[in-house]
């Protein structure tokens, strides 16, 4: 938890400081003036100095009393004291603190007593009559000894007064020692709690920027990632767009150019028909298997080259039905075959195909009559010819 100090503008610390101090004064004070009570309820009951009381001393008989002397307006001599003398009170206000003592003054000496008149002899004492007792008195107190246990009273209080001011000192600095610490230690774990808020800022700071950082690269990738397909896509159907243009444009071509060689084809047929059969500008016979023309014509000769090279396990024959195969064989101008298309099938496949083998097999074709090659020939394969 952080010290409210730590908030405090400098100023304020600063009166609270002189606060603190005016405090700590007004404690000491308060000590020192308890301090001199106490040495003056001591000196006020400690011994006294006693004054010189007087005594009546009885003996049996009559004797004559010394007369008092007179005063003459002149103050008495004081008497010294004695051992059966008791002390006299002494006032209840306080003394001053007392100076070192002083030796006593030499006692003043008393006048000596006048003789006494020889008194008769006194008649013999009755025989009940008992001397008195003498009264008893209190020891008297030694003035030397009374200053003597005032002035080590003096020096114990002053004694407990300096260790008192002493201990009041020494709180006072250790009260504000400990006060200089814990300020120390608040402020030292507000400066390290400050620097670890800033530096978990710093680090929440980092991560989002890093997080934001990482977000809009993924945004940016994705963005790209998006345009290049969009970019592939849009030119993979240009691409294909562009190919289906060029196919149906080639198909178009090859339709075309297939139906000028058909042309041609027919007409090379009926050419070669027509010298094969030496009938100018008569039909072939196209009855035969193999193509047109009789047994010693063209299409014999065809007919001839493809059957041995058709390799198809040919059933017994059932009915009337004859499957037949209708062909086109693309020749090169030497007479090889480039390529074989079935026009209509024979509704078997395997023997469409054999068919389709044995007339790409047999390459060169016969030559024709006129010595030159068609371009394409196009016939019928009977399977039971």
């Amino acid at each position: 938890m952080q010290d409210s100090n730590f908030f405090t503008p400098p100023s304020a610390r600063h009166g609270s400081e002189r606060n603190d101090e005016r405090r700590g004064l007004a404690y000491a004070l308060g000590i020192h003036v308890a301090l001199l009570a106490l040495m003056l309820i001591g000196f006020t009951a400690s011994p006294r100095t006693p004054n010189p009381i007087q005594i009546e001393l009885w003996a049996a008989g009559d004797s004559p009393t010394a007369e008092q002397p007179e005063m003459n307006g002149e103050d008495p001599v004081p008497e010294l004291p004695t051992q059966n003398d008791t002390p006299e009170p002494q006032s209840d206000e306080p003394e001053p603190e007392p100076e070192p003592p002083s030796p006593p003054a030499p006692p003043v000496p008393l006048p000596a007593p006048e003789p006494e008149p020889v008194a008769p002899p006194p008649p013999p004492p009755a025989p009940a009559a008992q001397a008195r007792p003498p009264i008893a008195s209190t020891p008297a107190v030694d003035p030397d000894i009374a200053l003597e246990e005032a002035r080590k009273e003096k020096e114990r209080l002053e004694q407990k007064l300096k260790q008192a001011l002493a201990q009041a000192e020494a709180e006072r600095k250790a009260k504000e020692e400990a006060e200089r610490k814990a300020r120390d230690e608040a402020e030292r774990k507000a400066a390290a709690a400050k620097a670890e808020a800033e530096r978990k800022a710093k680090e929440e700071a980092d991560r989002k920027a890093k997080e934001e950082a990482e977000r809009k690269a993924k945004e940016e990738a994705e963005r790209k990632a998006r345009d290049e397909a969009e970019r592939k896509a849009a030119a993979a159907k240009a691409e294909a767009e562009r190919k289906a243009k060029e196919e149906a444009a080639r198909k178009a071509a090859a339709e075309k150019a297939a139906a000028e060689k058909r042309e041609a084809l027919r007409a090379a047929m009926r050419g070669d028909a027509l010298g094969v059969a030496g009938i100018p500008g008569g039909t072939a016979n196209r009855n035969q298997a193999g193509g047109g023309g009789g047994d010693g014509g063209y299409a014999s000769k065809v007919r001839d080259c493809v059957r041995p090279r058709v390799i198809y396990n040919v059933p017994p024959r059932a009915g009337s039905a004859n499957p037949t195969v209708q062909y086109r064989a693309l020749l090169n101008p030497d007479g090889t075959v480039r390529a074989v298309d079935v026009l209509r099938s024979s509704g078997n496949a395997r023997f469409d195909d054999a068919v389709r083998k044995g007339i790409q097999a047999c390459s060169p074709f016969p030559k024709p009559p006129s010595g030159k090659y068609p371009s394409s020939i196009e016939g019928d394969y009977r399977m039971y010819d």
